[in-house]
Parts: structure tokens; sequence; C-alpha cells
């Protein structure tokens, strides 16, 4: 019977195979290295990226930051400038006012009637003074209660003296803005 050898073929075999795995391990070991180099690379890129965005960010935050500070600034100052308009509105007013009031009241006194007390307090006015006769008071009480200066007009007395009706009124200013 003939014998064969066929260790040597399997030393051989197996040397081959052991070649051929560490081949591919060292293949594997170089794609897993390469892999990780360009995934970490990229991660390093995006937080270099972010630090700059965050580093952009907060100096647009100074800027706006600024910008705002400056905006409240002009705020105060428009609020303290409309504070001074409405004041000096406010003395126009009161300075007119009264040179309007008076001379509509001399426009609306009727021919037959004469004020003798014009006493203001505030902004109600006591009208005292005399009138021919009953009809001329209410005349004049109805054109004070017709003027824009004048507001909730009331006779508070009228009576007989001497041949002439002596009248007292009361009435509110109205003055315009």
């Amino acid at each position: 019977m003939v014998k064969i050898n066929l260790l040597p073929i399997r030393v051989e075999l197996k040397k081959r195979a052991l070649i051929e795995h560490v081949v591919l391990l060292l293949l594997c070991v170089t794609l897993v290295l390469i892999s990780e180099y360009f995934v970490q690379h990229s991660m390093v890129s995006r937080l270099d990226s972010l630090k700059k965005e965050i580093a952009d960010t907060k100096v647009e935050i100074k800027r706006l930051t600024a910008e705002a500070g400056e905006i409240e600034k002009f705020k105060k100052q428009k609020q303290e400038l409309e504070k001074k308009l409405d004041v000096i509105r406010d003395l126009n007013a009161k300075r007119t006012g009264p040179v309007e009031v008076l001379d509509e009241l001399s426009m609306i006194i009727p021919e037959k009637a004469w004020l003798t007390s014009f006493t203001n307090k505030g902004d109600t006015v006591v009208l005292e003074g005399a009138a021919v006769d009953n009809t001329t008071i209410a005349a004049f009480l109805k054109q004070l209660q017709a003027s824009k200066h004048f507001d909730n007009v009331n006779l508070v007395l009228s009576r007989q003296e001497g041949g002439q009706q002596k009248f007292s009124i009361t009435c509110k200013i109205k003055l315009s803005s």
C-alpha cells in the first residue's frame, strides 16, 4: 500500500491562511484608523466652526446690547421731550385761553346787560351783573351755554333791585388745548 504524507501541505495551508488572516487584520485595522482619522478631522473642523460661530454670536450680542442701550437712551430722551412739549402746549393754552374767554364774553354779553364782578377760582367763574329785564338775562344764559369756552352754566341768583335785575351766574371755563 502506498502512503501519502499530507502533513507538510496542511502546515503550508495553515501558514498561508495565517498570513491571509494577518493581512486581512492589518487591512481592517488600517481602514479603521483611516476612518477614525476622517471622523476625528470632521469633528475637529465642526468644533472649530462652532467655536467661531459662538465667538461671532458673542460679538453680535455685545453690539446689539450696545444698540439696545442707545435705543433706551433715545426712548428716555423722547419721553423727556414729550413732557416738555406738553408743558409748552399747556402754557400756551393758559396764556391765550383767558384772553379768548374774555374776548368771547365781551362779544356775547347783551347790550342791555353789564357785568359788575368777574371772579375766577380754578376753572369755575362767577359772573355778577345787572340787566334791564329777565329776558336779557335768559338771552345771556343761552349765549353762554352755546359758547365753546363755557360749560355747566347755572343761574344762581336773579332779583329785582332799583329798577334793574341783578344776577349771579356760575359756569366752568373750557380752555382749548
